[in-house]
């Protein structure tokens, strides 16, 4: 609709319904159409209508350049936001606060640190001074890397410039200190907020909890979790997935039924990764017959469910060694239009090779290939286990050659393997040698 809007305009002819007269876009029109392409996504139209803009006898603004720039960046197409910026200034139009701030989030989100603080240094020498969104990408940036005091020191420049440290600061700050596991300097951050009235919100809470659940504090998890309901703030699906995955990696599967029937009580619905928290608790606490039942219902409900879900349970039977449970799953895939990935191959042919079902495993690594789903590592390290603690070493043997000339490398545990099978007197000293050459 926006491409036959504009090439209409372009033609110069009376719009439909519109009368006589003719309609010519300016730069307003440009600008309105580039953020709409850039808005779903086609950064390539909107690239091709700036392209056009001077043919049109319309010039470029800041506005141009900024809008393609910041959705480059969050493609994180990087080189070519760089360039359109380059290409700005050598046209004379001086970028401006929102530019650099899109650029430096876009060097930050793809880990290039040296080139974000180059960015800031150059903004600030052409007196273009960070506001409260550059500042905020900084501190992001830093207590993502587990760098929260730097980060601190980056909120105290804030305060001395006189820009205010928002929600998103604090929040960011308090998720920093929760990925170090430094659960009293989060809630030093979060009684700050407290302290300025209403700055917290519902995210402000999920961090806090989900930090208290890495740190498998259930309990203190659950009190932020109702102190929430007091502060009148809705929880959403994701304040409710953190801690029903606590309580059933805490062995708490009571507790964690019991939130799930809460929230779906009010009102709040479960999503993809709330069954999947679930039924990875249930077969992580060997509930297999109930996480399999709920599997059923789920189906039953025609939820769309993923790949993930399907893994998790058949990973579950593979480790009680109930293979025969796990085969039932398997072959169902493809008739809920879901391909097994390189995870679901890998989880089979370990339960195979766990169970001696050695031929089991090779058709199974036989059928990824035909498919087109390739081995990986961990595919190959594990069936080549699998032969060698079957006293299967000329297949083995095969395997690891196949292995080296697709790039990949034996693990600890294989190595461990080889070692302890040189250390027997009764190994072929040329079978040795080309073992030792493997590894």
């Amino acid at each position: 609709m926006l491409r036959m809007l504009f090439d209409e305009m372009l033609r110069s002819r009376p719009l439909p319904n519109v009368g006589a007269g003719h309609c010519k876009p300016n730069v307003v029109t440009f600008n309105t159409l580039i953020k709409g392409f850039c808005l779903m996504g086609n950064n390539n139209a909107a690239m091709q209508l700036h392209g056009k803009m001077e043919e049109r006898g319309c010039e470029p603004n800041i506005v141009s350049y900024s809008t393609i720039i910041d959705s480059l960046c969050k493609d994180t197409l990087i080189d070519e936001a760089l360039n359109l910026f380059s290409e700005m200034i050598t046209r004379g139009i001086a970028p401006n606060v929102v530019a650099y701030n899109s650029l430096i989030q876009g060097v930050c989100n793809t880990g290039q640190w040296k080139q974000a603080t180059e960015l800031l240094n150059e903004m600030l020498s052409k007196g273009i001074f960070p506001n409260v969104v550059t500042f905020n990408v900084l501190v992001d940036t830093l207590c993502k890397e587990g760098m929260v005091v730097e980060a601190e020191t980056v909120v105290e420049t804030m305060i001395q410039r006189d820009i205010e440290p928002d929600i998103i600061t604090y929040n960011s700050l308090m998720d920093g200190y929760c990925l170090r596991g430094e659960m009293d300097e989060a809630i030093k951050v979060f009684d700050l907020m407290v302290s300025k009235g209403s700055l917290f919100d519902v995210r402000s809470c999920n961090i806090l909890i989900n930090g208290y659940c890495k740190e498998k504090k259930i309990d203190e998890a659950n009190k932020v979790f109702q102190e929430m309901i007091c502060m009148e703030l809705v929880p959403n699906t994701i304040t409710f997935n953190t801690p029903i995955d606590g309580f059933y990696k805490a062995g708490k599967i009571q507790d964690a039924e019991k939130l799930f029937s809460e929230m779906q009580g009010c009102g709040q619905l479960p999503n993809v990764q709330t069954y999947n928290i679930i039924v990875n608790g249930l077969c992580n606490n060997q509930h297999l017959s109930t996480a399999l039942e709920l599997l059923r219902e789920m189906e039953g409900n025609k939820l769309e469910l993923d790949i993930v879900v399907y893994n998790t349970i058949i990973e579950g039977f593979c480790k009680a060694g109930k293979m025969d449970s796990a085969i039932d799953v398997f072959p169902g895939l493809s008739s809920k239009h879901l391909q097994p990935n390189v995870q679901t191959y890998n989880i089979m042919i370990l339960g195979f090779c766990k169970g001696g079902l050695l031929s089991e495993a090779e058709k199974l690594f036989t059928e990824m290939k035909e498919i087109g789903c390739s081995p990986d590592g961990c595919t190959y390290n594990t069936i080549i286990r699998g032969f060698m603690n079957n006293n299967e070493t000329s297949r083995a043997m095969g395997l690891i050659q196949e292995m080296r000339e697709r790039g990949f490398s034996a693990d600890a545990s294989t190595v461990h393997l080889i070692f302890d099978l040189l250390s027997k007197d009764t190994v072929d000293p040329l079978l040795a040698a080309w073992l030792k050459d493997s590894v």
